[in-house]
């Protein structure tokens, strides 16, 4: 199966899941396990991608910051230095090469995550090792830390809420530790840090059921130009198709051949014609029953299908119990063996036909014509080729295939 068709059939599968996920409305942040599974594949290139650019980025900020360390922690900056380029800069560029190997996709989040914590937990570090006045601002980087993870990077909301959580409760109770902060001041440091941090999860959790409802918005638009494709497609083969026999039908073979003849005229090369007509068939159906009528063409129709395999060649209802099949490229001996190979084949079903002239089986007569086409003549003339032949098999016995030349 082609793989866009794979796609196709994996995408209306999906779409049971889609709508329930659509009316769940809240439920954005896990889909059904098909649905999560698409989603994820579809998702965490682009996701790794920003991730990772954006990691880069934070380890330039956060050792921008060196800066800051000497204002602020002018009793520690050079620790705060060596604690920054000698152990957690290198901490975060082995995190981004983690976030990096796709085997570990599954594990995106929480190394992100641990980034945020490790960063945060560098910054509580400095708090507790200074001694500076100064030190009672610093914490405002732990709130640009959680912004930045959970607004700017937007890890997922389940990792987002836990790591926002464990960088609280390790300020909380480190906070304690720095003496330099007052008790008031660390209480509403602590409520400053907690305040930031709902309203980036808020942020976190919008962007993330966005991004979720138009995934499945998206989704279902494509599985509706597919379906309305498939539609078209039915619509169109029912237009040029023999209901019955699943055959072409006569007015598309009327196209289909001219527009065959004007090219073998043009690039001049041959084109054959089998007229095929089933042995009796009128008394077949007077005496079985048009039903049984209607599956015996059914049954020749679909041996006349397996026996007509290449792309160019066209079998049609003619009309009635008459079928033909339009050969391009094909020289008189070769439509000739393909008319006698179909005669055997469908003699050899053994389709039985009590009320046959000439046999107790249905048989059928096959007429052959070969032109190798010019613009000053007309198609209908091969046609009328191919039907003369036709007739002339059924005048010598029936069960035969004839053969006219084209002049």
């Amino acid at each position: 199966m082609p793989a866009e068709d794979t796609i196709a059939d994996k995408l209306i599968e999906l779409e049971p899941d889609i709508h329930a996920s659509l009316e769940g409305g809240s439920t954005f942040l896990k889909f059904p396990k098909k649905l999560e599974i698409h989603f994820t594949e579809l998702d965490t290139p682009k996701r790794r991608k920003r991730i990772l650019l954006l990691g880069l980025f934070a380890i330039i900020l956060f050792d921008l910051f060196c800066i800051a360390d000497r204002f602020m922690l002018p009793d520690i900056y050079v620790t705060a230095w060596k604690i920054r380029l000698g152990v957690i800069t290198p901490a975060m560029c082995f995190f981004l090469v983690l976030i990096s190997i796709h085997k570990l996709n599954r594990f995106i989040d929480l190394f992100a995550g641990f980034l945020l914590l490790l960063t945060s937990g560098t910054i509580v570090w400095f708090l507790i090792l200074s001694q500076h006045p100064n030190v009672v601002h610093y914490h405002t980087g732990i709130i640009l830390i959680i912004t930045f993870g959970n607004i700017v990077v937007r890890i997922r909301f389940l990792y987002a809420f836990g790591f926002s959580v464990a960088i609280l409760l390790l300020y909380v109770f480190a906070i304690d530790l720095v003496s330099q902060m007052p008790a008031e001041a660390a209480d509403n440091s602590s409520l400053v840090l907690l305040t930031a941090a709902i309203i980036s999860l808020i942020g976190n959790y919008q962007l993330e059921s966005e991004i979720r409802r138009d995934f499945l918005l998206t989704l279902l638009q494509k599985i509706n130009t597919i379906k309305l494709k498939e539609t078209n497609r039915k619509l169109e083969l029912l237009s040029i198709s023999d209901e019955l026999t699943g055959t072409a039908n006569r007015r598309h073979f009327d196209i289909t051949f001219e527009r065959e003849w004007n090219s073998a005229a043009r690039n001049e090369y041959p084109i054959s014609l089998i007229f095929l007509d089933i042995d009796f068939f009128k008394s077949y159906n007077d005496n079985y029953g048009h039903q049984a009528g209607d599956r015996c063409l059914k049954k020749i129709g679909d041996a006349l299908n397996r026996s007509v395999r290449r792309s160019r060649d066209l079998l049609a209802r003619y009309g009635g119990e008459e079928f033909v099949v339009l050969l391009p490229h094909t020289e008189m001996e070769e439509a000739f063996q393909i008319a006698e190979n179909i005669r055997i084949h469908i003699q050899n079903m053994d389709i039985r036909h009590s009320y046959s002239e000439i046999t107790n089986q249905i048989t059928v007569s096959l007429g052959v014509a070969s032109a190798l086409p010019n613009l000053q003549t007309k198609s209908s003339y091969l046609i009328e080729q191919a039907d003369a032949a036709l007739y002339q098999a059924k005048n010598n016995g029936r069960n035969r295939v004839v053969r006219y030349s084209f002049a």
